[in-house]
């Protein structure tokens, strides 16, 4: 009987140590309904309520994963502290100064955390007063000269004090938070005897290998910060990995690679995934969409081994199909063949019999506004440019329907003299009763070419090179110019067309 009370009251005081009681005083607070938040990624959400009485707040945090948290009172106004596998007491003098009357009593990783907020607002304020004088001075001057060494020293300051609150606070979750918030001191290039640079990519190298240097990236408490999520996005930004598809997949999946992708409820692989997928689902930027393909065929798709155990089924099935559709035009790859009809609805055109050193691949609609901007413009290119490089252009116009008659006006108006084909009134109506008389001529693919593009919008404008390879895509009419000149050895000729910045996003806006 003994031995059972003996192991009952260990088991007793195991749990007790373990569970965290997160307790908050604040002088003056009315008995009132205060929230837990929590952060995920750069924002809050709620995790608890409870009810306070004569201004003393208690949390149970062992409810409650680790990381970055957040006391919120009506006004609202808010708190932050870290929740950190241990027991938290902080006092607060005055609710309408909650930070700057603030005092931790227990919990040494807030005590930490405090301290280092108070100093970075001390330095950063000194810094910017320094950088704020030293622009207002001529570069060669003493005055100059005299800030730009206070913001060195401030500079350094900071990094000392980094480095020294991280030493005393060595495998707290503190540390991992300083790791992130610290600029990485990159050596001098190596040099050989002459002092020659050995390896002009070396910064880069360092950079990229120690980026990570601190961050263990199985600790759920990471993501449970927004210092990580400006992290993420900065690595894989121009100021990161370099903007190479091929790359940013190869770090991606390094990163991925070093996560807890079983355990569903640390949400580091989930949060990560997510982020780098969606970021180069919606870029702008020409050939990414590379990227989302390859996280969507390496994490998400099929949907029967899918990694992605945070989706439902039917966003899954939606996320694949678009994959599914992305992969079909990604850059370098052979472009989907096309055989549709010119206007008279009776001869076949094959995109890859065109014989041309590059195809512009063109898709428009004669009712869209942008399209009527940029259709005659390709035309002029045509005309004082594309046809004495050898480019031949293939335009795909919405020709169903109402459209018919539109397209055909639109071409005889306009004087359209490129190759102009189109799933025409008579072939569309054909195919919608039965498409096989008709694969004698075309193809599924070539019948439902806006799924086989992906065209949600117009106009949308492709570059092949003479093996039907994708070269470039979702041009403006200025961007396709400056391509074809630079492709064609034509580099430095004239520019009838400026870039318009606005282009790409009213080509988004067009449908």
């Amino acid at each position: 009987m003994k031995k059972i009370l003996f192991f009952l009251a260990l088991f007793t005081a195991i749990g007790k140590a373990n569970a965290q009681k997160l307790e908050f005083n604040i002088e003056g607070l009315k008995d009132t309904t205060v929230f837990l938040a929590k952060y995920f990624g750069p924002k809050l959400y709620y995790a608890d309520t409870v009810e306070s009485k004569n201004g003393k707040i208690v949390f149970d945090g062992s409810k409650q994963q680790g990381g970055l948290m957040a006391v919120v009172i009506p006004g609202p106004a808010y708190f932050e502290f870290l929740h950190d596998d241990e027991d938290v007491i902080i006092n607060i003098a005055d609710q309408k100064n909650l930070v700057g009357t603030l005092e931790v009593e227990k919990g040494d990783g807030n005590k930490a955390f405090y301290e280092y907020v108070n100093f970075m607002t001390v330095n950063q304020k000194a810094l910017r007063a320094a950088v704020d004088a030293r622009d207002g001075f001529d570069k060669d001057s003493k005055e100059y000269k005299k800030e730009q060494e206070k913001i060195e020293a401030l500079n350094k300051e900071k990094l000392e004090f980094q480095k020294n609150i991280r030493s005393k606070n060595e495998g707290k979750f503190i540390s991992t938070m300083i790791a992130m918030t610290m600029e990485i001191e990159i050596p001098d290039y190596p040099r050989d005897k002459d002092g020659n640079v050995l390896d002009s990519a070396y910064k880069y190298h360092y950079f990229i290998n120690h980026y990570w240097d601190g961050v263990d990236f199985k600790d759920p408490k990471v993501v449970n910060t927004p210092i990580y999520h400006n992290k993420l996005d900065k690595f894989f930004s121009p100021k990161g990995v370099l903007q190479i598809p091929d790359t940013i997949s190869y770090y991606a999946d390094w990163m991925l690679g070093q996560m807890d992708q079983v355990d569903q409820t640390n949400k580091m692989f989930q949060y990560t995934c997510h982020h780098i997928t969606y970021k180069y689902e919606t870029s702008k930027i020409m050939g990414m969409d590379k990227v989302f393909w390859h996280m969507g065929v390496n994490y998400y798709c099929p949907k029967e081994t899918t990694k992605a155990f945070w989706m439902s089924d039917e966003n899954l099935d939606k996320m694949c199909e678009r994959v599914n559709k992305v992969g079909r035009t990604i850059i370098g790859n052979p472009a989907p063949m096309l055989i549709l009809t010119d206007s008279t609805e009776q001869n076949w055109i094959n995109s890859y019999e065109i014989d041309a050193e590059y195809t512009v691949l063109y898709f428009w609609d004669p009712n869209c506004g942008h399209c009527k901007k940029v259709t005659p413009k390709l035309q002029t290119l045509y005309d004082e440019k594309f046809k004495e490089y050898g480019v031949e252009i293939y335009a795909v116009g919405k020709a169903t329907g109402s459209d018919f008659e539109a397209w055909k006006k639109f071409i005889r108006d306009n004087g359209l003299t490129f190759i102009n084909v189109g799933l025409t009134k008579n072939i569309y109506n054909d195919a919608m009763k039965d498409p096989r008389p008709l694969l004698e001529h075309t193809t599924l693919q070539s019948l439902n070419y806006s799924d086989t593009y992906d065209i949600y919008s117009t106009p949308r404008i492709f570059i092949l090179d003479k093996d039907k390879k994708i070269v470039a895509k979702q041009l403006s009419i200025a961007q396709l110019e400056a391509i074809i000149d630079d492709l064609t050895g034509h580099e430095d000729a004239e520019k009838i067309f400026e870039d318009d910045p606005d282009a790409q996003e009213a080509t988004d806006a067009d449908h």
